[in-house]
C-alpha cells in the first residue's frame, strides 16, 4: 500500500502566565484558562494542566470517533463520555523517578448506534490507531481501557 504524503499541519498555541499556576492560553482567536486549586498556589478559576489534558482526550475520542463513524456511514453519537485517570504523583513531588504519570486512564463511553457488532468492533479499532491523543498517551506508556456502554439508535429517544 502506498502511503500519500501531506504536509505537516501547524498547530500554535500562546500561553500568557500571570501567576506562578494560572496560564491563560489562546489559540486560533480561542481563549481558555488553566489553573491550579487553592491548596497548590493557584485561584481555582479554571482546571488543571492534567484535567485538561484528560478534557483533550475526551474531546479528542469523541471527535475521532465520530469522523470514523461519518466516513462508513455508521450512526454514532456519544450521550457522555467519562475519563478517569490514575495520577502517580511522586515524580511531580521529586519523590521517585516516575516514568508514566498516568500509568492508568479509563474511558467510559456512552454512544447511541445503528452499527452492527463488527462494524462497531472495526471503528473501535481505527479509534485507537487515530485518535492522537490516544495514540500520544500510550506510546508515553499509559494503559487506556475503554468501556463502551451502546443503546440501539432506534431506541435511542426512550
Amino acid at each position: 500500500m502506498k502511503i500519500k504524503q501531506k504536509p505537516l499541519i501547524r498547530v500554535v498555541v500562546e500561553g500568557n502566565c500571570p501567576t506562578m499556576s494560572l496560564t491563560e492560553i489562546r489559540t486560533r482567536g480561542h481563549a481558555f484558562v488553566v489553573d491550579e486549586p487553592p491548596y497548590r498556589h493557584g485561584t481555582d478559576v479554571g482546571p488543571t494542566p492534567l484535567e485538561t489534558m484528560l478534557g483533550a482526550l475526551v474531546a479528542c475520542t469523541n471527535v475521532i470517533a465520530r469522523r470514523i463513524a461519518h466516513e462508513r456511514n455508521l450512526n454514532l453519537r456519544f450521550r457522555k463520555i467519562g475519563c478517569e485517570g490514575m495520577l502517580d504523583h511522586r515524580g511531580i513531588d521529586a519523590e521517585a523517578d516516575v516514568p508514566v504519570p498516568f500509568p492508568d486512564i479509563r474511558l467510559t463511553l456512552e454512544a447511541e448506534t445503528d452499527a452492527s457488532e463488527a462494524d462497531l468492533a472495526s471503528l473501535k479499532d481505527a479509534l485507537e490507531q487515530r485518535c492522537p491523543m490516544s495514540v500520544i498517551l500510550r506510546n508515553a506508556g499509559s494503559r487506556i481501557s475503554t468501556d463502551w456502554h451502546i443503546v440501539p439508535a432506534k431506541d435511542a429517544t426512550s
